[in-house]
């Protein structure tokens, strides 16, 4: 565990990955505390609304907030958007208790829009901040299993709060969101080292983001996906085996096994080859996938899914490593982890939205098959891209993301 120890090498990085975590918290709570709230109020599907909304304006909030970084610094503009989130909690809040379905969907849609994505910056501030080339992997590895740790303990945590409260759940979950979004746009090393680009404003090619980076950002959506819809088809084999009350206890084994194996990931030494492990991990994934369509007993189905989640964690961090090589500098990490989180929000909800489909019209049993089958896609599309950008691919191993000046 050495390499997790030396990551913290600089004075500052402790306190930037603290209120990264707090936001990143208040961010996945603030879905859950949503879904709670309007459900509480309004009833599920507007519960459900919400919380797509929500999901819906991080997407689109994301990038646009990593645009704005690179030209005015982190510092001022996740500020702002911590801060901006308040009067659209407070709308939020205002719809629920008023039975008003607009104006509470409108609330969670600027909840969305204004949530800092702290979790890229902190990916990016690694590199940014005189990350030893070979820790880097090992800090996307941190990262990863940070977040997945927060999808674990959230949805208890906030499930406290809804109960105390319906809207107490939200409120808190957006109070982290603007301590730890002001928090960390305060810290020092953040105002040094992701302050505003210059590049950026005098290179037009700079505003477009590169075809290979776009290429692998959009595999990343697809394996997103297969999270989104795995959690669908769970809750539906077990519902229609008559064990809908396990699916909450079922979905911790992937989750847990993609915290352990994501910690021992961390400790490999990077490759030399970019892309070949995470080739590799796509094409494990996938007989993992089909051997969980097979299962609907919750035993059989959860000692599966705790196998097909072993790689999960591995597959986000190398996607995380090979777009910090091919990013082409470090001035635009941070804009580009805005862009894989906005494809990853939207491959869970196109899952989500898919796997719910499928099985309500053609069974469980054929909805099973929506994970594995998102598997084969993004092995298809990695692979048909791998060929076209190999030269891309092989050059980021002599050139990594050069730093800004």
């Amino acid at each position: 565990m050495r390499q997790y120890a030396e990551l913290f090498h600089r004075p500052g990085l402790r306190q930037a990955e603290f209120f990264s975590v707090l936001g990143r918290f208040g961010y996945v709570a603030c879905g859950l505390g949503a879904l709670f709230l309007g459900t509480a109020r309004l009833g599920i599907g507007v519960g459900g609304l919400g919380a797509g909304g929500l999901m819906l304006g991080v997407a689109v909030g994301s990038p646009v907030a990593g645009r704005l970084s690179s030209r005015y610094g982190t510092s001022a503009v996740y500020a702002t958007m911590a801060c901006v989130s308040v009067p659209g909690t407070a709308l939020a809040l205002a719809g629920a208790d008023g039975r008003s379905v607009p104006s509470f969907v409108a609330g969670c849609c600027v909840i969305g829009m204004t949530t800092p994505p702290v979790g890229a910056a902190m990916r990016a501030l690694w590199p940014r901040s005189g990350t030893p080339e070979r820790l880097r992997g090992t800090a996307n590895s941190l990262e990863s299993v940070v977040t997945e740790l927060l999808f674990v303990v959230a949805p208890p945590v906030m499930g406290v709060l809804a109960a105390v409260h319906p809207g107490l759940a939200l409120a808190v979950a957006d109070g982290c969101v603007v301590v730890g979004g002001v928090g960390f746009s305060c810290t020092r090393l953040v105002r040094e080292c992701l302050g505003p680009d210059g590049g950026t404003r005098r290179r037009g090619s700079s505003r477009q983001v590169p075809l290979p980076v776009a290429w692998l950002v959009g595999v990343g959506g697809v394996t997103a996906a297969v999270t989104g819809a795995m959690d669908v088809s769970v809750v539906s084999v077990l519902g229609d085996a008559g064990d809908a009350e396990a699916a909450g206890f079922v979905l911790l084994a992937p989750a847990l096994a993609s915290v352990l194996s994501g910690v021992a990931y961390g400790l490999l030494p990077a490759e030399s080859a970019p892309g070949r492990r995470f080739g590799r991990l796509l094409l494990v994934w996938l007989p993992l996938f089909a051997l969980v369509a097979l299962q609907s007993d919750p035993w059989l189905l959860a000692g599966a899914l705790f196998l097909a989640g072993i790689p999960m964690a591995a597959i986000g961090i190398e996607e995380f490593n090979l777009l910090s090589r091919i990013a082409g500098s470090e001035a635009r990490l941070q804009e580009v982890f805005t862009w894989a989180g906005a494809s990853a929000n939207i491959g869970v909800a196109c899952g989500n939205a898919l796997g719910g489909y499928v099985a309500e019209h053609a069974g469980s049993s054929v909805g099973s098959w929506i994970p594995a089958a998102a598997v084969a896609t993004a092995c298809a599309l990695y692979f048909a891209g791998s060929l076209r950008f190999r030269r891309h691919m092989a050059d980021a191993i002599h050139s990594p993301a050069k730093s800004n000046g």
